[in-house]
């Protein structure tokens, strides 16, 4: 929420106001004079909230255009000002125009609601598989269907085994268990690897759990436990089908055999990330000669990010993306918080889009649903760098992604 002084308080109260009555004139009057266009009411309702109360479209199409405002910018409740205009047929026009896609054809963040934190995402086909962090629930490690990225829904469980899951995460405190898991493709077989934390007195108290089935649903192998320190393992196989697994800190890979069973080198470090801060979630893509490397950084509260770089070859040197961090909510109000932990995915027609992490809070405070799933679209710069929602943060609402 905003902390305003008495005299910008009225200040907003007049904007507010007028922009409610669809007074354009008072409205730009006070933007050119006084009104902060990113303030917004107790209940996070923007000016441009306001303004489509009023159901002046020039004094819309002023905010959208001149002072940047964005008609898919929700408040606290998750309204945003094109919810608001619905049935206002020029102003919601306008939206559809202004925003590449009609109220019909959204789709909302986030897409995966409730405890589905931390998600990895393969596609083989036209098919979407997706995993998350499962602690020391059983079974553990949900997978997750989708055809269109954005309707979901759960067809198995990486571990089933009951008298395994007793055996490993019986003894295990609140919190620990099964870490970050990442779900791949190759070769005809899924392969699922996840971070086992174990108890702080354990002698291993981070260990790498790997498992694989013919089957996206399963039933999954048992598991092979790797003793090897680091958190959020993800696999990549190289053009010479070499394999290999990442960790943290930063992004550490090792060599493993092609079944993952068996480690083949120490890790390395390759990049330690762009802030210097809790660097972790390591994924690795290869697009057009690059290795890109993908981090989460900054801790997972607010101020959560997915930071890039890249690198001809795939031990470095990798070279920063000038545009990091490429997803951060940046806004203290907004309703989507805490995002990062990405993993992005190519769609069959050549578009790529990312799978990321984020929290909601209510009253800006408790985040009582835990971390969930959230979907941007990423598109490439001209000089080859990847850009989540055109860098504009967490999206709200989105263009709906055909079948």
């Amino acid at each position: 929420m905003i902390s305003y002084t008495s005299k910008t308080e009225a200040i907003a109260k007049q904007a507010f106001k007028a922009a409610k009555k669809g007074d354009q004139a008072a409205v730009i009057r006070l933007i050119d004079h006084s009104f902060n266009t990113e303030d917004c009411d107790e209940e996070g309702n923007s000016l441009l909230h306001y303004a489509v109360k009023g159901k002046n479209p020039d004094l819309v199409k002023y905010l959208v255009e001149k002072c940047g405002m964005d008609p898919a910018w929700t408040n606290q409740d998750m309204v945003t000002p094109y919810d608001l205009a619905r049935g206002i047929s020029p102003i919601e026009e306008y939206f559809q125009s202004s925003c590449g896609f009609s109220y019909e054809e959204c789709y909302r963040n986030p897409v995966r609601r409730g405890m589905h934190p931390d998600p990895s995402i393969v596609r083989v086909g036209k098919d979407y598989y997706m995993v998350n962090s499962s602690f020391i629930y059983f079974p553990s490690i949900p997978i997750s269907h989708s055809r269109d990225l954005v309707h979901w829904k759960t067809i198995g469980y990486a571990v089933t085994d009951r008298k395994w899951a007793e055996e490993h995460l019986g003894e295990l405190e609140g919190g620990r268990g099964f870490w970050a898991p990442d779900i791949s493709y190759h070769n005809g077989k899924f392969y699922i690897c996840s971070t086992l934390r174990r108890n702080d007195g354990d002698p291993f108290i981070q260990t790498q759990m790997i498992t694989s089935s013919g089957s996206p649903e399963g039933p999954y192998e048992t598991p092979v436990i790797h003793n090897v320190l680091g958190i959020d393992p993800s696999l990549f196989t190289d053009d010479d089908g070499k394999r290999y697994m990442l960790l943290n800190r930063g992004a550490r890979i090792m060599e493993i055999s092609e079944d993952g069973k068996q480690i083949l080198s120490e890790p390395s470090l390759i990049w330690y990330g762009h802030s210097g801060h809790a660097p972790e979630g390591p994924h690795i893509i290869k697009k057009d000669g690059f290795y890109y490397c993908f981090l989460a950084e900054g801790g997972t509260g607010k101020g959560h990010m997915i930071t890039a770089a890249r690198s001809k070859s795939l031990f470095g040197p990798y070279e920063d993306c000038p545009y990091n961090p490429i997803l951060q909510q940046k806004d203290e109000t907004g309703s989507i918080q805490c995002c990062g932990h990405g993993k992005p995915v190519q769609t069959p027609d050549g578009r790529w889009f990312i799978v990321y992490l984020c929290s909601r809070f209510l009253e800006g405070r408790w985040g009582m649903l835990g971390r969930e799933t959230c979907l941007d679209e990423m598109t490439w710069s001209t000089d080859g760098w990847p850009v989540i929602n055109r860098g504009k943060g967490p999206s709200y609402m989105a263009g709906f992604l055909p079948s």
